[in-house]
C-alpha cells in the first residue's frame, strides 16, 4: 500500500511538474509575443515622434542648441561671425553622432556663407596685425571656407569618413589661426576702441 502511495504521489508531482511547465512555456510565448507587438507598436510610434523631438533631445542631452545659425549677406562683428561657426560647427559635430547627413550640410554651407567682417574693424585687424598679417588673416578665411565647401560635397554625397575628416580639419584651422590672431587682436587696446 505505502509503495503504491509513493509511486502515485511520484506520478501526480510529474503530471503537475510537466503541466506547469507546458503552461508556463504558453503564457511565456504570449509574454514574448505581446512584448514583441508592444515593441512593434512603441518602434512605429517612436518613428513617427522622433523627427519631431530629435532637436529637443539632443538640446537637453548635450545642452548644444541643434539650431544652425543662418548666413547673411550683412557684415557682422568678428566676435557674433566667430559665435556663429562656433555654434555650427557644433552642429556640424552633432550632426556626425547622429548621422544626419542633411544638418550637417546645411551647418557645413552656414559656415562658407558667414557674414562679412566691416571695414572698421578690418582696418583694425591692419593696425594691429600688420598689411602681411591682414592678408594671412584673409588667406586663413579663404581656407576655412573652401574647407567648408569640401565638408558640404561629403555631406551631400553621404561619406561620413570624408566628413569626419573635414571636420578634423576645420576645428585644426580654426585652432590654429585663434592662436595666431585671437590673442594679439583681442589683447590690443586699438580692438575696443570706437
Amino acid at each position: 500500500m505505502m509503495k503504491r502511495f509513493y509511486f502515485l504521489s511520484l506520478v501526480i508531482s510529474l503530471v503537475v511538474l510537466i503541466t506547469g511547465c507546458e503552461n508556463n512555456n504558453n503564457a511565456n510565448r504570449d509574454n514574448t509575443n505581446t512584448q514583441s507587438n508592444d515593441q512593434n507598436t512603441q518602434t512605429k510610434i517612436s518613428k513617427k515622434t522622433k523627427k519631431n523631438n530629435d532637436t529637443i533631445d539632443l538640446k537637453r542631452r548635450t545642452g548644444i542648441p541643434f539650431q544652425i545659425s543662418q548666413a547673411t549677406q550683412d557684415t557682422v562683428p568678428l566676435l557674433g561671425i566667430m559665435s556663429n561657426l562656433e555654434k555650427n560647427l557644433a552642429v556640424v559635430q552633432a550632426g556626425i553622432w547622429r548621422g544626419d547627413y542633411q544638418i550637417i550640410s546645411e551647418a557645413a554651407n552656414a559656415i562658407v556663407n558667414h557674414g562679412y567682417i566691416p571695414n572698421r574693424e578690418i582696418q583694425k585687424i591692419k593696425t594691429i596685425l600688420g598689411k602681411e598679417g591682414l592678408k594671412n588673416f584673409v588667406a586663413a578665411d579663404k581656407n576655412l571656407h573652401n574647407k567648408a565647401k569640401e565638408l558640404t560635397q561629403a555631406a551631400d554625397d553621404k561619406k561620413m569618413d570624408q566628413i569626419v575628416n573635414r571636420t578634423t580639419e576645420l576645428i585644426q584651422r580654426c585652432s590654429s589661426c585663434h592662436v595666431k590672431y585671437r590673442v594679439p587682436l583681442r589683447d590690443n587696446p586699438k580692438w575696443l576702441e570706437p
